[in-house]
């Protein structure tokens, strides 16, 4: 089900005019482009891959309609690039309000092993460039007393995952920076949304060198419905949504058992495999 389907409309839920979004090229941060733009909302589209956001801008303009999509081709691991990205999420002209914090990297292997520019870099994106975007939006939407910002955390964010570990690490401070600020703007025009996907196809893992015989094969999802369900959490200023069912249920289980046995048992099944 696309997301107007689910409410996110011109005359239904808030009404958006312009988002911002990181990681717009691939996986669910285009899945949302693209799904936004279907609800009339402009954009602006942020990645490292200035090519394939000028292709994705021209699909959307192609679309039909007056929509406005700009194309801002940013490195966040980098200073000038962040420091553009948050000039643009700023500025007075042609105003954001949906910033959508989807950007996001991790790799995988033992921590001692991993080359520490990889470390520096996760951290970097998921954790440095994600709080400054955020905290430049939130100065101005609550100046305006209007805005929303969707932070894009993970399953892996409610426990430390071995072969994982920095990404998991960076992901639980997402969840719990999104669970603070938004308690901080409650009764108010600005809502914090929280997203936690599961296994999702995208390119994410090809990057991160991630060996998915290690990972389930099962309970996948694709970025449409991860696009759809975080846009709809989003439209109804739900403060936090996972994905899917079974993530769900995950959750849940994960929740109940006592936290030194879930970690005794991810950690039996990571040296298992």
């Amino acid at each position: 089900m696309g997301v107007l389907g689910m409410g996110l409309g011109r005359s239904r839920g808030p009404r958006w005019e312009r988002a911002l979004v990181t990681g717009a090229s691939t996986g669910i941060g285009r899945a949302m482009a693209v799904q936004l733009a279907a609800a009339g909302v402009d954009l602006v589209l942020v990645a490292r891959s200035g090519d394939r956001l000028e292709e994705l801008a021209s699909e959307l303009r192609a679309s039909g309609g007056q929509l406005e999509v700009e194309v801002l081709e940013a490195d966040l691991c980098d200073p000038e690039g962040l420091a553009a990205v948050e000039k643009r999420v700023v500025a007075e002209e042609a105003p954001i309000d949906l910033l959508v914090n989807n950007a996001g990297l991790g790799y995988e292997g033992l921590f001692h092993a991993q080359d520490l520019a990889e470390v520096s870099e996760t951290i970097d994106v998921n954790v440095v460039a994600l709080v400054r975007l955020t905290h430049a939006a939130l100065r101005l939407m609550t100046a305006r007393d209007r805005g929303q910002v969707i932070l894009v955390s993970s399953i892996a964010s409610l426990q430390g995952m071995p072969m994982t570990a920095v990404y998991s690490a960076t992901k639980a401070f997402i969840t719990s920076f999104g669970e603070g600020l938004y308690e901080e703007h409650k009764c108010t025009g600005v809502t914090v949304t929280t997203v936690l996907p599961g296994l999702t196809h995208t390119e994410f893992h090809q990057r991160g060198h991630w060996d998915l015989d290690r990972w389930p094969s099962i309970g996948w999802q694709d970025a449409d419905a991860v696009a759809s369900v975080a846009l709809a959490a989003a439209a109804k200023s739900r403060p936090e949504v996972i994905s899917s069912w079974q993530n769900r249920v995950l959750a849940v289980l994960s929740s109940k058992a006592p936290r030194h046995w879930r970690r005794a048992t991810i950690g039996w099944f990571s040296r298992r495999k």
